[in-house]
């Protein structure tokens, strides 16, 4: 098959027959599951097996009643929790649809884009720069060609790629410079990178929330194990039936158990992300929104984030200072006929539509990110090149004054001048040379040239940029600008902006330093200008080798090192494609307002997370270590396990609502992490209060009332339930309880679980757990433990100093 053939692409018909027969281009990274798959997923964790195990155990010994009561607790847990996840699963999937990414491919003869899921073997694709190469491709055709192969060869600098060699591009490397067209000749996990993700998978890096959450279910497991061993043990001693203590012993530990933390961490999260999402964040995998909420230090550049983002030419300037015609349409034909890479500097020249020669290019010089110019030739052999002042100026030994040519070393001094005075005004200066009587084109013809003069372009500061800052520095958030342009420009703007620094750091400067110096100046630094794609990278990599939680703002190829080894990478809709993949949030819109938004609902959600693990789990525990004890003493069982379970999926319901509940200021103002020996400290203080009021429903029921064993776990069931619902109330912040109110929806839910926990004993609404009416003196009893422990919670929580 010839080239002709192969540019007129797969039929539709074809495409369809491959991708059935090959299925989807991408790599099983990233797990999306039916809603089959997360219903079932419920059932098979190991608290719900646990009491699933003992339900199948009561009914075939005949107690149905105990198995119907505890299958009537297991399901609506269950579907609560399916309701809960499948909802954020599809979310996700909705946030996913909107990121997915497209590809230009040539199907029936005609240019369409298609997502890269949909890419099959014989597609023909076109590439430019900035693209992300979406399948193991063969070239056809190409134009100066680079790619940046480091995802999988991790060589710093592009390869050049030949079309006559049939040169093969290969999914997870990038376009740096250049144009393509080229074949597809594997897909997904057939593709070399595939294969890599494939042996590597699951290596991925553990986040400080995840080891929180792991550290926490090690101390959970542990209270547990010594738990069950002990209370087991304690009965058989006392020559307690086998069958009871080892049920009592499993209801015990499911009581401890956080069984909830799933739904909330996915409650959270999820409505996290839709909140996000309305101020145009997009969260490409949910735990992101963690991460958000963790950052200490942002990395920003300058463009489109401070500034506006669309440069405007200004001026176009000879020598002497005088506008110049022939200056601005040299730059603006450099702009037109180049094709080697896409960018602002170019956009802003072509949007002044100046009239020029019908000259046609003959070839070009690609710019680079090392070479920062591009040149091109035109019909008439005059080779026009424009780039950085310092890199286009040291090509030239001639330069244009008026209508003469003359020698440019009288003239180097005041050039350099004149490229100072400008960029201390805070322009973008954009050199312009040319070159007549040029026959071929290579990087040697590059010299020798005549300098024109220069390109004023400028982009202003945004309104809100300096409104940014100040909510960054109340978030206690340090931001760093990171910046390629001068660092007279970048000073300008930090100051402009409110970004105050004691001093501006360039790129030079960090080549010179090991990376303990470089460290060193980190701690007081917060502008860095003329910095290239290394340079960054040894920046983000200095700050998270210092143990902080780094997030980088980028959008471009240079970016896209940085972004991956960022703890918080952040990349916007528009951005290249390298970009927008290893990024794990995308904005919307380029604003730092919208991070700094996207901190505090981080924040927030961390928060309201860390609530619910230590308030619940030292509400339980406190219950928990009053049953076990109390089951060492008294001649019968303090809660039957039905009871137990039921206790602990009630007090779980006003637990679900602590996703939406507020955060007080003072909590977003820095961030926070997981400590797990204060939620040991936590647990056992407020644990431990708990059960004391436990220990005077026992004594005050037994010994002043003289109660039966149904009354007595009417009582204590009753006042275990308000008094959860108290510790969510109180100890969800760290002010009085009067001045920072739960959120409406947990209040509401809260007061409805308390009037439920009260009408217990009064009515006898839950005899079929084994609760029966109690008297109008236990009754009581409830209402004067349960204001006892509120008072003593609130006055414990304000005069000590644990970590809420």
């Amino acid at each position: 098959m010839d080239n002709s053939e192969l540019l007129q692409g797969l039929s539709d018909e074809k495409a369809a027959e491959y991708l059935r027969i090959d299925g989807p281009n991408q790599i099983s990274s990233v797990n999306k599951f039916s809603g089959f798959q997360i219903l079932l997923r419920q059932f098979l964790s190991p608290a719900i097996l646990i009491l699933l195990i003992t339900a199948v155990i009561y009914g075939s010994l005949g107690n149905a009643h105990d198995a119907l009561i505890l299958l009537a607790i297991i399901l609506p847990s269950g579907l609560l929790t399916f309701i809960q996840e499948y909802q954020a699963e599809m979310t996700m999937n909705r946030l996913r649809a909107r990121l997915s990414l497209t590809v230009k491919t040539i199907r029936n003869g005609e240019e369409r884009e298609v997502p890269s899921e949909e890419l099959v073997r014989g597609d023909v694709v076109l590439l430019k720069p900035g693209d992300l190469i979406p399948a193991d491709l063969i070239l056809i055709s190409g134009d100066s060609l680079s790619i940046d192969e480091a995802a999988l060869t991790g060589e710093s600098f592009p390869r050049r790629k030949d079309a006559e060699r049939s040169d093969e591009l290969f999914m997870g490397t990038h376009v740096v410079s250049g144009l393509a067209i080229a074949r597809v000749v594997r897909t997904g996990s057939r593709t070399k990178y595939g294969e890599l993700a494939e042996r590597i998978s699951g290596a991925s890096i553990e986040t400080s929330f995840e080891k929180g959450l792991r550290n926490f279910g090690g101390l959970v497991a542990r209270a547990i194990l010594i738990l069950v061993i002990l209370v087991f043990s304690g009965n058989l001693i006392l020559h307690r039936p086998i069958f009871e203590s080892l049920l009592f012993s499993l209801a015990l530990a499911v009581g401890l158990t956080p069984q909830m933390l799933p739904v909330i961490i996915s409650v959270c999260l999820s409505s996290g992300a839709r909140l996000l999402a309305k101020k145009k964040v997009l969260i490409k995998r949910l735990d992101a929104i963690e991460d958000l909420g963790t950052m200490e230090i942002l990395c920003t550049d300058k463009t489109g984030t401070l500034t506006t983002g669309e440069l405007t030419l200004e001026k176009a300037i000879d020598p002497k200072d005088k506008e110049n015609e022939r200056v601005a349409l040299l730059g603006f034909e450099n702009a037109l006929l180049q094709t080697s890479s896409a960018n602002s500097v170019d956009d802003a020249l072509l949007r002044t539509n100046l009239i020029l020669p019908k000259r046609k290019k003959l070839s070009e010089i690609n710019f680079s990110f090392n070479r920062r110019r591009v040149s091109v030739l035109t019909e008439d052999q005059e080779l026009i090149t424009k780039g950085a002042f310092t890199e286009v100026i040291n090509l030239c030994k001639r330069v244009r004054v008026d209508s003469a040519i003359e020698d440019i070393g009288p003239w180097h001094t005041r050039l350099l001048a004149q490229n100072k005075r400008w960029a201390d005004q805070g322009y973008k200066v954009i050199a312009v040379a040319t070159r007549s009587n040029v026959e071929t084109v290579d990087e040697n013809m590059e010299r020798e040239m005549t300098f024109e003069g220069i390109l004023l372009l400028n982009d202003p500061p945004k309104e809100d940029a300096k409104d940014a800052f100040n909510k960054f520095h109340s978030l206690g958030i340090n931001v760093l600008l990171i910046t390629g342009d001068s660092a007279v420009s970048a000073g300008n703007i930090a100051q402009v902006v409110g970004l105050h620094s004691s001093q501006v750091v360039t790129g030079s400067e960090i080549d010179q330093w090991d990376d303990s110096k470089l460290l060193n100046v980190l701690q007081n630094t917060k502008i860095f200008a003329e910095i290239d794609p290394i340079q960054k990278l040894r920046i983000v990599t200095a700050l998270r080798h210092s143990g902080k939680v780094v997030g980088f703002l980028g959008d471009g190829i240079n970016d896209a090192a940085a972004l991956k080894l960022s703890d918080v990478s952040i990349s916007v809709e528009d951005a290249v494609e390298i970009a927008k993949s290893a990024s794990s949030v995308v904005l919307l819109e380029k604003n730092l307002m919208v991070i700094a938004d996207g901190v505090a609902i981080g924040r927030r959600t961390f928060e309201n997370t860390v609530k619910y693990v230590r308030i619940t789990i030292s509400a339980s525990f406190g219950n928990v270590l009053s049953m076990a004890l109390a089951s060492f003493f008294l001649p019968f069982l303090p809660m039957l396990p039905t009871q137990i379970l039921l206790l602990n999926f009630l007090s779980d319901v006003p637990a679900l609502a602590i996703s939406s509940d507020r955060v007080d200021p003072e909590d977003l103002g820095h961030s926070r992490r997981w400590h797990m020996k204060d939620v040991g400290h936590f647990m056992v203080f407020f644990g431990i209060i708990s059960s004391i009021f436990d220990i005077l429903v026992f004594s005050v029921s037994l010994s002043l009332f003289d109660a039966t064993p149904e009354e007595l776990r009417s009582t204590w069931f009753a006042t275990s339930l308000i008094t959860e619902v108290l510790a969510i109330v109180i100890l969800r912040t760290k002010r009085s309880v009067l001045k920072s109110l739960p959120s409406r929806a947990l209040l509401v839910v809260c007061i409805i679980v308390t009037i439920l926990a009260l009408t217990i004993p009064g009515l006898g609404i839950l005899q079929i757990f084994g609760l029966p009416r109690v008297g109008l003196k236990y009754f009581l009893l409830v209402l004067v433990l349960s204001t006892g422990y509120g008072l003593l919670t609130e006055y414990a929580k304000r005069s000590t100093h644990l970590n809420l």
